[in-house]
């Protein structure tokens, strides 16, 4: 809930609040004007006394009947300021009428009548606390009228006492009203709290459905790469023709990509929601960006039978190159699983800030749709059935506002409503030369590390199995551990390793950095690489603080041949 809608929630709430306590002390009030009109009837006079007491009584009345009629409408902006006026006017009207009685007849009247009617009339603004001091400047208005006409009819009366009075008075009108906004303040901070329950049971729920949504789409989109894989592993098992060995081992590349990039969509959400993702801002050549980007989808887009148009201003942004470039992937992906059979289409404007468009001429988002495409595993009815968890543009929602972008969705074509175009404003930069843009380089090379010593600790098996089968068809020197108990022992026959891949998390109580320690201490020169799954932002950056490369899981096997070409050009 936005900090605009609870305050005029808090509002509503404490206006609802002082129009049913108003209402509630009506009928008690009515009566404390019999008492005081019964009191006073002695020494004013029948006729005085009855006539205060009816219009006491209709003020009272009218007043309550106002509120009731206005107190139905309140949740409405014109029915809450009509509310207001009612409760002011009204509160203000009963304070004179009450207020009367003093003014005018206290001169008539005896010292220990004044002082007892005194007494009376701080009771009823005493108890006007419960009806309108949560709303401490009316509250205030009401406390001077009634007071201060307590305070003119002592003057008005014959003797000494009236200035002693009056202090008093003047005292116990100043410590109601501080207990009036302290009042105020604790109502409203109940308010607060309990409009901030009520919007956090509504997330919640959003959460859970959040999970049951995922947990629909999981259950096919993640077992269709498994299932494939399961058969494919039994292909394998068996002896194949090499052609057929071929078919079969890129049909589990497929799938494994697949899966891959399923669970990494949700490891990524898990690790921006945890804080571990933190941008590193610097200034970057957006179009230089935007071009890569397009040697990559052009081809694909084209292969589809779609039309790819790409429009680039030289533009400098400020932001993290890396973050960035995921979120346009994003968006490009988003166009082209589910932009139809048109075009693509993304442009680079110049300006402050920068502007880059991505848009298509599929169904486009319809307005209701617009605020949930961004909340995590949500699938608009058009996209059913295609693959993914529904995870890409949550993703982005969530980088956008850590780089501190602005993002908004309409219609490519506004006049029939369809295609989605979506616009990002990314915070101007400084303007680099040319040649010295912070552009990664596209990664196509694969370095050889052939003949390499190296050692996998892992307590996971599979893990291990796949490491070494892949390692040694790059060439490299393998031995595996999985049990820390036997690391002397496969040392002993496997001799110094030239570099080890260790596994952050490990079954026992000891870490992957104990392990490193134990290795560096017997093989000062052995390179050292972190593997971990981990997810927590504390330790993520603990490791990335330490002087060891760290590779985040599941790792690619182009990721890992690079690092691991790293020690081999020093060994070299």
């Amino acid at each position: 809930m936005a900090s605009q809608s609870v305050t005029d929630h808090v509002e509503q709430e404490a206006l609802a609040f002082a129009l049913e306590q108003a209402g509630r002390s009506g009928s008690i009030a009515l009566g404390g004007t019999l008492v005081i009109a019964l009191m006073a009837w002695p020494e004013t006079g029948p006729w005085a006394a009855i006539g205060w007491a009816v219009a006491s009584g209709a003020t009272l009345l009218t007043r309550n009947s106002l509120m009731r009629r206005v107190g139905e409408h309140i949740d409405s902006p014109r029915g809450m300021r009509q509310a207001n006026d009612v409760l002011n006017l009204s509160s203000v009207v009963l304070a004179l009428v009450l207020g009367a009685l003093p003014m005018l007849f206290f001169p008539t009247l005896g010292l220990e009548l004044r002082l007892l009617l005194t007494l009376f009339f701080c009771c009823w603004c005493a108890a006007a606390m419960s009806s309108i001091g949560a709303r401490p400047r009316l509250y205030l208005a009401y406390l001077a009228v009634v007071l201060g006409s307590l305070a003119v009819g002592w003057l008005r009366a014959p003797g000494v006492h009236a200035a002693y009075v009056i202090a008093a008075l003047f005292m116990y009108g100043l410590v109601l009203h501080v207990f009036s906004r302290n009042f105020a303040r604790r109502i409203a901070e109940g308010i607060a709290i309990r409009a901030e329950n009520a919007d956090l049971v509504r997330r919640l729920s959003m959460a859970n459905d959040a999970k049951t949504r995922f947990i629909m789409a999981a259950s096919h989109d993640l077992r269709q790469p498994l299932h494939a894989i399961s058969y494919l592993g039994g292909v394998l098992s068996r002896p194949l023709e090499p052609q057929d060995a071929r078919e079969a081992s890129q049909a589990l590349l497929v799938s494994v990509r697949a899966l891959d990039k399923l669970f990494s969509a949700i490891l990524d959400l898990s690790r921006i929601e945890s804080g571990a993702v933190q941008p590193m801002l610097t200034d970057v050549r957006v179009d230089l960006l935007v071009a890569r980007l397009e040697n990559d989808y052009r081809p694909v887009c084209m292969s589809r039978g779609r039309r790819w148009q790409c429009q680039l201003e030289r533009a400098t942004a400020r932001s993290d190159p890396a973050l960035l470039e995921r979120v346009l992937r994003n968006l490009l992906d988003n166009a082209l699983k589910h932009g139809g059979d048109g075009a693509v289409t993304i442009s680079v404007t110049a300006g402050d800030p920068i502007r880059i468009v991505v848009s298509d001429t599929g169904p486009g988002i319809a307005l209701h749709e617009r605020d949930r495409v961004f909340q995590e595993f949500y699938r608009s009815r058009d996209s059913v059935g295609a693959p993914g968890l529904g995870l890409g543009l949550s993703i982005v929602g969530r980088l956008v506002e850590r780089l501190g972008c602005r993002l908004q969705i309409d219609f490519t074509d506004p006049s029939s409503r369809t295609g989605a175009r979506i616009e990002l404003d990314v915070p101007i930069g400084v303007e680099q030369p040319d040649g010295e843009a912070p552009i990664v380089e596209d990664p196509d090379t694969a370095p050889d590390v052939g003949g390499l010593r190296v050692l996998a600790v892992d307590d996971d098996p599979s893990v291990l199995q796949a490491t070494r089968a892949l390692l040694r068809q790059w060439g490299c020197t393998v031995a595996v551990c999985s049990d820390l108990q036997l690391l002397d022992e496969v040392l002993e026959v496997f001799g110094a390793p030239e570099v080890a891949l260790i596994d952050y998390k490990l079954e026992d109580t000891r870490t992957g950095l104990d392990v490193a320690d134990t290795l560096r201490s017997r093989f000062p020169d052995i390179g050292l690489v972190i593997v971990t799954g981990e997810s927590d932002a504390d330790v993520l950056q603990m490791l990335k603080e330490s002087d060891m490369p760290l590779l985040e899981k599941p790792v690619s096997p182009h990721e890992l041949r690079l690092t691991l070409s790293l020690f081999r050009t020093a060994i070299d």
